[in-house]
Order: structure tokens, then C-alpha cells, then sequence
């Protein structure tokens, strides 16, 4: 086999680099082309490509009409906005997208740790006691009679695959009750760290249950809009801490405000939100229960990415499968 041309279509900083580090003695080349200031000379060279590089977001200039494709790698973890355009297009591409995927777990599980502690320990207060250079009582007595300390509660993780399995292994490290909702039960080979399993049909018990709710769900025609309209009500029993570090379209702006409102959820921690960047107008920035992140909880680093590529670049010519194809059908 040939070694392969890739063309890098990516605004991951010094991603090109870093695979010529990595993998330059399995490539013919590797070359990088601005994705918002194509030129002819690189559309004969994305023509020329057996692998393409690139952000989901980039799709456009691949999708259709590259007929020496082998397959494309992609540097975010999620395909939405991929799909999406597969869906408006309606064709089914013909070759593998491999997903930039196994790397974020760490990342999201200290993410989901670190914010379940400053729930618990109320920080926001800390902080803006220690601004205004106040040592404050109250703090310690809500530490007292409100902090609950992890071993004393439950979460349920909304998606229970590489990243889900992190998260309720972190979870378990520190004592937490792990549920965790699955598209199908596992019958064998069930992850360790999960103490209870619930299918999305069961998802209610999920929700009844739990201290802490952590959606890691992609975004799919099934996860769009699943806790829109009264979905969280049945939250109600233990009024959850509700976090999303998955997609953000799988409940509105509304709907989240909603269920603070009803009390049904006593916070929500937002990583991400159903527009983004989240405008200055919406209601959510000031809510006093409301934690919001730009989108941080985990993000593409060059040498993570450079190093999964690299990987399945050798995969590639070695005839091995790749890593992290996702199904047309599915849409992950």
C-alpha cells in the first residue's frame, strides 16, 4: 500500500505539526490547507487526499466529490453538526468517519467532580465572600447543615459509553451511587463502577433517584429535545443538580428554567447550551442557581488529537479496523 496524502482542514493550533511529528515516515504528505480561504490549488489537493483531517464544521468542502477518499478523521468528539449536514444533503458518504474520541474521560470526570463539590460546598458563596474580603459565618454554618459530603450520594450518568464509563469510575472512586442509562442492559461485561442500569424507555427511575444528574448523550433524533416540556418533573422527589457536558440540544433554554422554577431541579451546570455562544440576553446567565461554561469541560488538545490520528493513519496501512467509525444510520 502506497503511503497516503492528508490534508489537514482543522483550527486546532498546531495540529499539522504535530502530526508531521507523529506520523510523517507513514505519509507521502502532509499538508495544511486555511479551511475559511480555500484556494484552487488546494481543492486539487484535497482532490489528490486518501486522508482528510477535520474539524465537523468543515464538512462542506469533503462531504461530496473527493473520489480518492479513504477516510476522513474528525478532532471534536461529537458528528452533529456532520449529521446534520449528511441528513440536509440526504446522502449516505462513502467512507469511514473516524470520531476524535477516547481521550476526553479524564477531562469531563474532574470536570463533573470538581463542580459537584462546589455545589456541594456552595464555592460561588466562597468566592464572593473572599472578593469582598469577608469572613463569613454564614458559609460556615451552611457547610454544617447543608454540605452533603460524597458518599452520600447518587448520580445518574445519561450515556454510558468511553466518556460515561470515566465519569462513574471517578464517581465510585469517591463512594458516589453510580445509575446509568443505556440504550440497551448490558448483558455481560457490564461496567463496574455502575450500580444501577436503566434503558432510556426507564429513564423516570433515573430521574427519581438521584442527586445528580450528568447528560453525556450525543446528539441524535432520539436525544434532541428529551427533556424538553415537563420531563423534568420527575425530578421532583429528590430535586437533582442537573449537569450537561453532552450536547446541549437535548432540552431548551426554557425548559431548564422552567424546572428551576417548578423546583423541580434546585441547579443546573450548563458546559453546554442549545445555542452557543449562549447570548447576553438569555435568562440563564442570571439565574443564581445556574452555572455556565463555554464549552471547556473538555477540549481537542493538538497532541490528544495528533496522537489518535496517527494511530489510526497506522491502522490505515497496516489494514487494521479504525477507531471510532461512527454509523452512518445512528449518527455516532
Amino acid at each position: 500500500m502506497r503511503r497516503p496524502i492528508v490534508c489537514v482542514l482543522s483550527e486546532v493550533p498546531k495540529l499539522t505539526e504535530e502530526l508531521k511529528r507523529r506520523c510523517a515516515h507513514n505519509c507521502d504528505k502532509i499538508v495544511s490547507i486555511s479551511p475559511k480561504d480555500v484556494q484552487q490549488e488546494d481543492r486539487l489537493l484535497l482532490k489528490e487526499a486518501d486522508i482528510i483531517v477535520s474539524d465537523p464544521n468543515f464538512a462542506h468542502l469533503w462531504l461530496n466529490g473527493l473520489h480518492n477518499l479513504k477516510f476522513v478523521h474528525g478532532t471534536w468528539a461529537g458528528a452533529d453538526r456532520l449529521m446534520r449536514l449528511v441528513q440536509e444533503q440526504n446522502v449516505t458518504p462513502q467512507f469511514p468517519y473516524c470520531r476524535f474520541a477516547g481521550r476526553f474521560g479524564q477531562a469531563i470526570s474532574e470536570y463533573v467532580i470538581s463542580y459537584i463539590v462546589a455545589q456541594e460546598r456552595n464555592f460561588r458563596k466562597v468566592y464572593e465572600a473572599e472578593a469582598e474580603c469577608k469572613w463569613s459565618q454564614e458559609i460556615r454554618e451552611h457547610i454544617v447543615q447543608k454540605t452533603r459530603n460524597l458518599d452520600k450520594l447518587s448520580i445518574g450518568i445519561l450515556g454510558v459509553g468511553d466518556i460515561g464509563k470515566c465519569v462513574a469510575k471517578m464517581c465510585k472512586t469517591f463512594g458516589m451511587t453510580v445509575w446509568g442509562m443505556v440504550t440497551s442492559l448490558p448483558e455481560e461485561n457490564a461496567c463496574q463502577y455502575v450500580d444501577e442500569y436503566r434503558t432510556g424507555s426507564d429513564i423516570d427511575s433515573i430521574l427519581s433517584n438521584c442527586d445528580y444528574l450528568c447528560s453525556i448523550l450525543p446528539s441524535t433524533p432520539k436525544t434532541r429535545g428529551l427533556f424538553d416540556g415537563d420531563r423534568f418533573k420527575a425530578c421532583s422527589s429528590k430535586q437533582p443538580v442537573f449537569m450537561n457536558v453532552g450536547r446541549g440540544d437535548i432540552c431548551s433554554e426554557q425548559s431548564i428554567l422552567n424546572a428551576l422554577q417548578q423546583g423541580w431541579i434546585r441547579a443546573a451546570i450548563l458546559d453546554v447550551l442549545p445555542e452557543e455562544p449562549l447570548p447576553s440576553s438569555s435568562l440563564l446567565w442570571k439565574h443564581p442557581n445556574v452555572t455556565i461554561t463555554p464549552h471547556c469541560s473538555a477540549l481537542s488538545l493538538p497532541d490528544e488529537v495528533a496522537s489518535l490520528i496517527s494511530e489510526n493513519i497506522e491502522n490505515y496501512m497496516l489494514d487494521r479496523p479504525l477507531k471510532y467509525v461512527i454509523d452512518w444510520s445512528k449518527g455516532y
